[in-house]
């Protein structure tokens, strides 16, 4: 990877990956309102031994299973840090831990989405002296300004980069579930995804 691997910043992004036992029954899956947050209550009875796996809500969609928080390089979208959480962790709660795992350089610029946006995040990138990359988020009676708005626009032009290196692995790489259970196993098989992944688009790169 010497010489093909340029770090002038990283892009964040989290995906669901379902867990790869599906629950013989499920009881009291977590309502809209809950369905990014984490809660030491559980959101479902599942009767599955996957036991790291949770249940979450998307759209109106419940998925059991993980969620795979991810960086790649904004260069050439090669995979630089992850790990994987059970799936009802809330993103912005990891970007501190994807930042540290992704070895970016001072000075460098972190892109995401809302998602991430927060006092505390931005604040961890301020003290990491990273630049802030993170999408502004309308609040109730503050809607975004122009320049907001703008900025918005051109991160997100710049986040396909994440989004495709997160399709590559689900769709060629069959990473939408898992093959195995538990957090342990399901870091190891990120890792092992990852790894083939930017050997291949290194490969590919220099033909």
């Amino acid at each position: 990877m010497k010489g093909l691997l340029v770090r002038e910043g990283a892009i964040v992004d989290a995906t669901i990956v379902e867990s790869s036992r599906r629950p013989r029954k499920a009881m009291e899956i977590m309502p809209e309102d809950r369905k990014e947050e984490k809660t030491d209550m559980p959101s479902a009875i599942s009767y599955s031994d996957d036991t790291d796996a949770t249940w979450i809500k998307k759209g109106k969609r419940p998925y059991y299973g993980y969620k795979v928080h991810v960086s790649v390089d904004a260069q050439d979208g090669y995979v630089i840090g992850g790990h994987v959480t059970p799936a009802n962790v809330a993103d912005t709660t990891e970007l501190e831990k994807l930042v540290e795992g992704s070895n970016v350089p001072e000075g460098s610029m972190i892109f995401a989405d809302k998602g991430y946006a927060s006092e505390n995040n931005r604040t961890v990138l301020a003290r990491k002296k990273l630049k802030d990359g993170i999408m502004d988020k309308a609040v109730r009676n503050k809607p975004l300004t122009f320049i907001q708005i703008v900025i918005n626009k051109l991160i997100s032009s710049i986040r396909y980069k994440v989004e495709r290196s997160i399709g590559t692995l689900k769709r060629g790489y069959h990473f939408a579930r898992m093959r195995y259970t538990g957090l342990k196993k399901g870091n190891m098989e990120l890792l092992l995804n990852a790894t083939a992944f930017n050997l291949k688009k290194a490969a590919a790169m220099v033909e």
